[in-house]
């Protein structure tokens, strides 16, 4: 009975043993994976377009920090991300034409919505837009108008076109934003054509305005184009109509005109990259700029174009009557859109980068 005995508390003991070590080694997997979460999130955005204030506040609540890499142009934007590894980046906020460009180059997530809750705080009137008509890749962050940007205590003449620009008067005067697209856009506006035309034609008239213009333009800036205005170095702004607006709240005499050729008007979009490092996060931090308090803080610090429905009960009636923050309908019926154009899209920065180095 004993050598019985002995046999089955050894294999008691054995069993135990086992199962003891089963469940440490559970225990130690599932350590492993509470260990290995993400504390951060890496975004790439335009200069002065995220809120430190909003970011230190999401970081607050989270415990995420958020790793930001700015750029001035959409060019530039374009190369850090092409350049750079697979999983740089997991938040882009960018031009929505560039949307195409990305998803073709297999850089983009195609957007699990059950993730982002928020998704119904956006205006559906801002929403399947010609870049992305089903909104797979892109969710609207921020719509941007350009404008003609005067200071009225130094230019007396009535401005009110493209045209108007090329004023011998206004030598060395000028600041615009330096975005290729968007310049060879109000170029071919000027010249009386279709803005996403890129026919030999067509880009030989925008390049003849735009070195008819040269001469007046004192510096390309796409960080802060308002400085130049607000201190005074440039009385006349090709800018993005959020500029004009902070500017004016420090100078009232600078005023903002709506080309009467057509207006300029494109939106920025969060995408989130299909090789990313923090995909939880990345989707997290979308959301949360999405929820519509956040958004409208985001707005009264930048206070661009908003679509974001849930935003505008945070939002004072001077930011929904101000024709630079809320745009008025008539000027939507001028609003021309910049589309992917693919090859041609070189042909357009080749265009650029020529005129700009007769400067």
């Amino acid at each position: 009975m004993n050598k019985y005995l002995k046999k089955i508390i050894s294999v008691m003991v054995l069993t135990m043993f086992i199962t003891l070590t089963m469940i440490g080694c559970g225990s130690k997997e599932s350590n492993t994976k509470e260990e290995t979460k993400t504390k951060e999130v890496n975004v790439i955005c335009w200069s002065e377009y995220l809120p430190e204030q909003t970011l230190s506040e999401y970081e607050s609540s989270t415990g995420v920090k958020v790793n930001m890499t700015t750029y001035a142009s959409p060019d530039e934007m374009l190369a850090k991300v092409t350049s750079s590894p697979d999983g740089t980046y997991d938040v882009i906020i960018t031009p929505e034409n560039y949307t195409p460009v990305l998803s073709k180059k297999n850089i983009l997530e195609k957007l699990n919505r059950e993730k982002l809750t928020n998704w119904s705080n956006i205006n559906p009137s801002y929403l399947g837009r010609e870049n992305d008509p089903q909104n797979t890749y892109s969710i609207p962050y921020m719509f941007a108008s350009t404008v003609i940007a005067v200071n009225k205590d130094k230019v007396s003449d009535k401005i009110t076109s493209y045209k108007d620009l090329l004023n011998t008067k206004f030598k060395d005067s000028i600041v615009t934003i330096e975005d290729p697209r968007a310049l060879v856009a109000m170029a071919a506006m000027a010249t009386g054509h279709d803005v996403n035309d890129a026919s030999d034609s067509t880009l030989k008239d925008d390049g003849e305005y735009l070195k008819k213009l040269m001469p007046n333009i004192h510096a390309f800036n796409g960080d802060s184009p308002k400085t130049l205005m607000i201190n005074g170095e440039c009385s006349i702004g090709l800018i993005y109509g959020a500029e004009v607006a902070l500017a004016q709240e420090q100078n009232p005499s600078i005023q903002a005109v709506y080309p009467e050729e057509g207006v300029y008007l494109g939106a920025d979009v969060f995408m989130i990259t299909d090789a990313a490092k923090n995909k939880d996060n990345a989707y997290n931090f979308v959301n949360y700029l999405l929820d519509g308090k956040v958004s409208a803080g985001i707005s009264k610090v930048f206070p661009y174009i908003n679509p974001n429905k849930a935003a505008q009960e945070y939002l004072p009636d001077s930011y929904k009557k101000n024709i630079l923050k809320t745009v008025p309908d008539e000027v939507f019926s001028r609003a021309r859109t910049l589309k992917d154009l693919g090859d041609d899209n070189s042909k357009i920065v080749d265009l650029f980068m020529k005129v700009k180095d007769t400067k």
